[in-house]
């Protein structure tokens, strides 16, 4: 962009595009009818960030989706989401419970492959948008479910996995979550980790993570790296949002953050669009 209207127009097409995406399947659908959205917005290719298929997505049991929810999928424009398919907030059956939970939507996928594909490179993404279909990407919001070294990754990459955030808020064998006071950084596996995820195609995710562990999660990256859901510590200064010396280099290493719609975004009141952008 070479001009300042054209930066205005550009961040105000990504903001409404942003804010789209994470409204709830329902919201998106309504929106998308309406002459008035973003006129360019079912030419786009639209990523939620962390989102999912369905009402409550991650429950441990749900029932197979049914019509209301596939409808919200059809309707949506979503193009693809980072799905969570593993526990988060480092349980002690996060291994079972995430073999079950990748088993239950590798069946959905297969039931509606009209409407969904599972994405496990980048080229598949377009090839989603081409077919109307949601792209679901295979994510996890913790690292507990690799056990003590890392000889599951080759199980879970086989399984489809694409996204892996090193650590929830507490503390794992990879590094800090945002809520330890200790903020101990990234550990000598979590490195043994990103090397390895940047060496087999997935996305390092640093989204919970704590100051250090996003810090020198970047800084240990040879591949651009994610914050898929957070906001900015400078507009309000929370454990789980992220300060600008991290995201400048997060930019500076080609990096991206996907804004979430959570109280997190302000220190009181009722989170509203402007607040995202």
């Amino acid at each position: 962009m070479s001009t300042d209207s054209g930066r205005r127009e550009f961040l105000a097409a990504t903001g409404a595009l942003a804010g789209l995406a994470l409204l709830p399947a329902v919201v998106r659908a309504a929106v998308s009818k309406d002459a008035s959205h973003w006129s360019r917005y079912g030419d786009a290719i639209v990523i939620d960030a962390l989102g999912g298929p369905g009402r409550d997505s991650n429950a441990p049991t749900r029932p197979p989706l049914d019509a209301g929810e596939l409808a919200d999928i059809r309707n949506s424009g979503v193009t693809a989401v980072n799905f969570t398919v593993g526990s988060v907030g480092s349980f002690a059956n996060d291994y079972n419970e995430t073999i079950k939970n990748i088993a239950y939507w590798d069946r959905e996928i297969a039931a509606h492959p009209e409407l969904l594909m599972k994405i496990t490179r980048g080229a598949q993404i377009d090839a989603a948008k081409r077919a109307g279909r949601l792209g679901v990407i295979y994510g996890f919001q913790d690292t507990t479910m690799y056990g003590e070294n890392l000889d599951r990754f080759d199980l879970f990459h086989d399984f489809g996995v694409r996204i892996v955030q090193l650590t929830y808020n507490r503390r794992n064998l990879m590094g800090d979550g945002c809520l330890e006071p200790g903020n101990a950084g990234l550990s000598k596996l979590g490195r043994q980790m990103v090397a390895t995820m940047n060496e087999r195609g997935v996305l390092v995710d640093l989204s919970h993570c704590g100051q250090r562990t996003t810090r020198e999660g970047i800084e240990a990256s040879k591949k651009p790296v994610a914050v898929t859901h957070s906001g900015c510590a400078a507009l309000n200064d929370n454990p789980r949002n992220k300060h600008d010396e991290e995201l400048h280099l997060l930019a500076e290493r080609g990096g991206v953050i996907g804004i979430y719609v959570m109280p997190y975004l302000r220190s009181e009141g009722q989170v509203m669009a402007e607040d995202v952008v």
